[in-house]
């Protein structure tokens, strides 16, 4: 079987300077990547773009994009909310591969799991990112009414929230998955331009610049995630789409939800310890351990849930892996 690849994107100049490069590490079945940026899930018209250049045939959605800057989505709640939960994906009538996020939950306990703790998200971006989640397990749209969220999950209610009795798509295809994806840290993109938003590639390079240049740099250590692998989130994205591909007869129809996370508990000290002590080199004593303040309110202040750290062994007994990687494998 052979496919081509649509990424569709809002802005990254790297994207078109490395497509060559792209395609040569593409796996074989991939015979060729069209581009289709200026994507804007905020705006209206964002479907037709993506027909126009696909046209109606879709296999399968691998959906990666979002606001996902708490502090964004926290003073732009109006885009957040188009952006992060665009219901009209579901017209395109494919399966959807949805990153989601472990800050759905509260932070008030270790080890959420996905199929057993509820999901209440302290910010905008937590909430957004779930609504979208309730969008795809609505199973009989027929009879789906009320709001996405609980008022207990939306913070007490949000005008801008979408109500599901206007949800006019269609239920998810069936194979659609929902990955509640920790913070994900690996090595650069080996592409040659590279895909970082910001002066480095990743977390764990900031880290390694400033243990490097010994530059005095405060890292919480009151807050906790299941940091997870960029290598396990391709693994599992591989494995999903492997899955929506193919022609399995009896195909699971309610969409899946799995923690992808890591195998150990975290917060960002943590990571700058073992940073350090995977570079001998490296002096640990400029990482100063700081608790993050506990304020919750006021000017410029973003809600955080303090310990989202998830258990993670239905992803792993899905993946079929003995362990999802822990810090130690990620830092190596």
């Amino acid at each position: 079987q052979q496919y081509k690849l649509f990424c569709a994107y809002n802005s990254l100049s790297t994207f078109e300077n490395d497509l060559d490069e792209l395609l040569e590490q593409c796996h074989p079945s991939i015979i060729d990547i069209y581009l289709i940026p200026n994507i804007d899930f905020s705006k209206p018209d964002y479907i037709d773009v993506i027909q126009q250049v696909c046209g109606d045939k879709i296999d399968a959605i691998i959906h990666l994009a979002a606001l996902s800057s708490p502090g964004f989505c926290e003073n732009n709640a109006s885009v957040a909310w188009k952006v992060n939960c665009p219901i009209d994906l579901l017209t395109l009538n494919a399966p959807i591969i949805y990153m989601s996020t472990d800050q759905v939950y509260e932070g008030t306990k270790q080890f959420y799991e996905e199929d057993n703790d509820e999901t209440v998200p302290v910010n905008v971006y937590g909430r957004t990112k779930l609504a979208f989640e309730r969008v795809l397990l609505r199973v009989d749209t027929s009879e789906s009414s009320g709001p996405l969220l609980t008022e207990k999950e939306s913070g007490g209610g949000s005008t801008m929230m979408p109500d599901i009795k206007s949800v006019t798509t269609p239920a998810a295809a069936p194979k659609s998955v929902i990955l509640r994806s920790s913070l994900i840290l690996g090595p650069p993109t080996p592409l040659k331009n590279g895909c970082n938003k910001g002066a480095f590639p990743s977390f764990l390079q900031f880290i390694e610049s400033r243990l490097q240049s010994s530059t005095p740099t405060d890292y919480f250590v009151n807050e906790f995630r299941s940091v997870v692998h960029i290598e396990n989130v391709i693994m599992a994205l591989k494995h999903f789409l492997r899955h929506a591909l193919s022609d399995d007869a009896s195909p699971v129809v309610k969409t899946r939800v799995f923690n992808l996370g890591g195998s150990t508990r975290a917060s960002r000290y943590d990571i700058a310890l073992e940073v350090a002590n995977h570079h001998l080199k490296y002096d640990s004593s400029s990482a100063n351990a700081v608790n993050r303040p506990e304020r919750t309110t006021g000017s410029g202040v973003v809600p955080s849930p303090p310990d989202i750290s998830m258990n993670v062994g239905k992803i792993t007994n899905e993946l079929g892996v003995p362990k999802m990687d822990g810090l130690k494998e990620i830092v190596a």
